[in-house]
């Protein structure tokens, strides 16, 4: 039996999130792009929502969905990624823009666990796969360097799935130290340094300290060293912004 009594806050049962209305592709401005989809493809959904015309076609037809699409003044693709669903499958998404029509299409399809890069039709489709691929696990086949983007090439996991941890992975740490030394040397060696924002104050062949800067490799100094700035010798048309300086009215 669970103990309703130790949950801090009370949820009404009765209470149903809101829907955003969805209407027929038929009775909307993007009846005519439709009707030609429909035609040519198999849809196998098609709704409008928030001024954009969704479709899901299947993962065979992807290329030449967004071939047509492009050809049909739909030029941007501006935004890519996917969706890990309950089902272990994912939702891979393409927000296309057409500037000649002032028309938003976002193309879905589903896959398990790979789908055929659109980097020849849209370029900038490179980035994002990447991206989808690491953050996924999604192979795009036929993608011209499909490797990590955000994550180091020797991470373990897809930080956006489902099944990934929240508090993301732990051993990360030893990484290299277990591949190059072993386990058992952890405590001699010490964890790896995986925290892009460190600065070792102590370090000035890599660091350097702004407003104490020393000479390459010297030990660090507390002296507090005068910064100057190029604005301060008349650069043409720059001046230095005047910290003092306040807004005390308006117009």
């Amino acid at each position: 039996m669970q103990d309703l009594q130790k949950k801090v806050y009370h949820k009404n049962r009765f209470y149903k999130a809101p829907q955003t209305l969805r209407i027929n592709p038929k009775d909307s401005k993007f009846s005519d792009i439709f009707s030609e989809l429909d035609s040519r493809f198999k849809i196998l959904q098609s709704y409008v929502e928030n001024g954009n015309l969704v479709i899901y076609v299947t993962k065979s037809d992807i290329l030449e969905v967004l071939q047509f699409l492009k050809d049909s003044t739909f030029d941007i693709l501006s935004e890519m990624s996917a969706i890990h669903l309950n089902d272990d499958s994912f939702d891979v998404f393409y927000q296309l823009l057409s500037m000649d029509k002032i028309l938003r299409i976002r193309v879905k399809s589903n896959t398990k666990d790979s789908i055929d890069s659109v980097s020849l039709i849209y370029r900038n489709a490179i980035w994002s796969e990447r991206e989808a691929y690491d953050m996924f696990g999604i192979r795009f086949l036929n993608h011209s360097f499909l490797k990590r983007i955000l994550m180091p090439d020797d991470w373990s996991g897809h930080p956006l799935r489902k099944d990934y941890p929240l508090q993301g992975d732990e051993n990360a740490k030893w990484y290299e130290v277990d591949k190059i030394f072993g386990k058992d040397y952890r405590e001699e060696i010490g964890a790896e340094q995986r925290d892009s924002s460190y600065i070792n104050p102590e370090d000035t062949f890599n660091f350097a300290h702004m407003g104490f800067e020393v000479p390459y490799g010297t030990p660090p100094s507390n002296t507090p060293k005068e910064i100057t700035y190029q604005e301060n010798k008349g650069v043409f048309a720059v001046t230095k912004f005047d910290k003092q300086k306040q807004l005390t009215k308006r117009r």
